[in-house]
């Protein structure tokens, strides 16, 4: 089948030039402008998530500082209590150590006085006073004398003791009194410090509250796509964008294919096979390269509601097939400018601007619709089927095409050819899910050639997922209808897990899972 850029029929819908190179512009600014507003709005809920626990290990850390600091704020308020009560104590030492030494100090001052109002400072008035005192008038003067001298030397020494007393006494007080100063710059010290983490708990109490304010606003902003079950914010009110990309050797690797929410995998001529890759929640940068339709086409992807159809052109049957269809064609024969050739060999250099197709297509002239929801998803934590069994993975063999897909842990591994798939910009192509649709080809009335996929009525369906395999069935009543992937004993539609599909899409015998 041909794909000529030039020499097809005259479009049904041509934007003006000066229309289409404004929006293009403009959404070209919006590509270069960054990642979506939803990539952005997750990243901030993982940050922020991030930012909850580092303000909660902060603040734990702050009580139990606030804890230890209560302890030792008590440790020193009993400090402080026994040093006031020491210095009491010490005080009133130091006073009945006053009152003690007042008796050898007054014997002392008696004696001195004695001595000085008699004339004889040291011994006549002494001994008169023991004459006196012992009652014998006419006793031995010598012993009167010992006995002075150990009256005054015992007063003496007593005072002498006294003194020191009272000295040791006002040492330990100094001492008390420094130790209570020092404790109560301690308990000022301890007591600021409680208060400054006071301070920085309320702080962190109210940016914890305010974090987890902003990570419940942003969650209720969430949504799910429509076409991965994913979450995404800002879910794109759009049509989808489904490109036709070619697969051959020459054409890998392809661009933006990572991105896409369903890639189908189609038979075409000799055993090869094409991609219809399904946008709607993401935007890549570039997508190709694109090729021509197939008439099976039209029928496949009529169940996504009027979607824009991105394609190289086709021949002249297929291209009056397509302006019967419900597909939008905003394809390169009728929009040349929104596509560009790159330096690989023709014809397998044809990219495009999914921003810029989208831009153009939802302008006047344009009649499209949202996409209807094609499956059905489950929770992470939810089971598969009970009569799912383990798989490694499945083998396809549609020809001069062999594809693989190998299970690694949380998706689908795929290669074709030997050579794993990877997209343009270096990703792995690893779906999450992947279904075979076991699919009957009639030959097309535009080439007798080419395959025409039959994807109405009912067939064999295995789906892959989460490293296990079900024998399921496919059901569609009419080309509007969505594909049904159910159970094929109870006719109950079979949830998958949220995230990318690869539909292949082989005939009968000519695949085998491991």
């Amino acid at each position: 089948m041909s794909e000529p850029l030039d020499g097809t029929p005259e479009p049904m819908h041509r934007p003006r030039r000066l229309r289409i190179l404004l929006v293009g512009l403009a959404a070209t600014l919006l590509t270069l402008a960054g990642a979506p507003a939803g990539a952005q709005s997750q990243t901030e809920i993982s940050e922020l998530e991030e930012q909850r626990v580092e303000l909660g290990n902060e603040l734990s850390t702050v009580d139990v500082e606030l804890a230890a600091s209560e302890v030792e704020l008590d440790g020193v308020d009993g400090a402080l209590e026994s040093a006031e009560v020491r210095i009491e104590l010490l005080a009133d030492e130091f006073e009945h150590a006053v009152d003690e030494r007042r008796v050898p100090a007054a014997t002392r001052i008696e004696i001195a006085i004695a001595g000085f109002t008699n004339g004889d400072p040291r011994q006549n008035a002494v001994l008169d006073e023991i004459r006196v005192l012992s009652g014998r008038d006419g006793a031995d003067p010598t012993r009167a004398r010992e006995l002075y001298s150990a009256v005054i030397d015992d007063a003496q020494t007593r005072l002498d003791e006294a003194d020191e007393r009272l000295r040791q006494l006002n040492e330990e007080l100094a001492g008390a009194r420094t130790d209570l100063e020092t404790l109560r710059a301690a308990r000022a010290d301890a007591d600021s410090r409680r208060l400054e983490l006071g301070r920085r708990r309320a702080q962190l109490i109210l940016k914890l509250e305010e974090t987890t304010i902003q990570i419940e606003r942003l969650r209720a902003l969430q949504g799910k796509a429509l076409l991965t079950g994913l979450v995404i914010f800002d879910e794109p009110i759009r049509p989808a964008l489904i490109v036709k990309i070619d697969n051959v050797v020459a054409a890998r690797p392809q661009a933006g294919i990572a991105q896409a929410d369903i890639v189908y995998v189609e038979e075409v001529e000799g055993g090869l096979t094409r991609l219809a890759a399904v946008f709607h929640s993401q935007t890549p940068n570039q997508v190709g390269p694109v090729r021509s339709m197939r008439t099976g086409d039209f029928d496949l992807l009529s169940q996504f509601n009027s979607p824009l159809f991105s394609n190289s052109g086709g021949n002249r049957i297929a291209v009056q097939m397509l302006r019967e269809s419900t597909l939008v064609d905003i394809g390169a024969g009728s929009n040349s400018d929104l596509y560009y050739r790159t330096s690989r060999p023709a014809p397998h250099n044809l990219f495009t601007n999914p921003a810029n197709l989208w831009a153009v297509g939802q302008g006047d002239g344009y009649e499209t619709g949202l996409p209807f929801p094609i499956f059905q998803f489950r929770g992470a934590g939810d089971p598969f089927h009970p009569d799912a069994n383990p798989a490694a993975g499945v083998d396809i063999d549609y020809g001069q095409t062999v594809v693989a897909y190998s299970w690694n842990g949380s998706g689908w591994d795929r290669s074709q050819d030997g050579e794993l798939t990877v997209d343009a910009d270096g990703t792995r192509i690893a779906p999450t899910t992947v279904i075979l649709q076991i699919t009957h080809y009639d030959a097309s009335e535009a080439d007798g050639a080419s395959p025409h996929a039959i994807t109405t009525g009912r067939g064999e369906a295995w789906i892959l997922s989460n490293g296990q395999v079900l024998l399921a069935a496919w059901r569609r009543e009419a080309e509007t209808d969505q594909i049904e992937y159910v159970d094929a004993t109870t006719g109950n539609i079979i949830g998958i897990l949220p995230g990318q599909t690869w539909i292949e899409m082989p005939r009968t015998g000519d695949a085998v899972f491991r």
